[in-house]
């Protein structure tokens, strides 16, 4: 399987269903965070931490902001 995706179409996925979800989860992850996310980078991470344990054998690089917490 190919990763050249320049021949893909953007996809946005209807989640408005989920949004009061994904709005709580944002909001817990930026309490803590070093970097604001966004809710693309949000999702982003979910994919990645789904993909680490359904399919360990796909290394995935990430376009995201990292996700870092302050340490006291």
């Amino acid at each position: 399987m190919s990763n050249n995706t320049q021949y893909l179409p953007e996809t946005r996925p209807n989640l408005t269903d989920y949004r009061v979800y994904i709005d709580v989860l944002l909001e817990r992850l930026n309490r803590d965070s070093v970097y604001k996310m966004s809710v693309t980078d949000l999702i982003k991470l979910l994919i990645e931490k789904a993909m680490k344990e359904y399919c360990p054998d796909v290394v995935i690089k990430p376009k995201r902001k990292r996700f870092e917490t302050w340490k006291f």
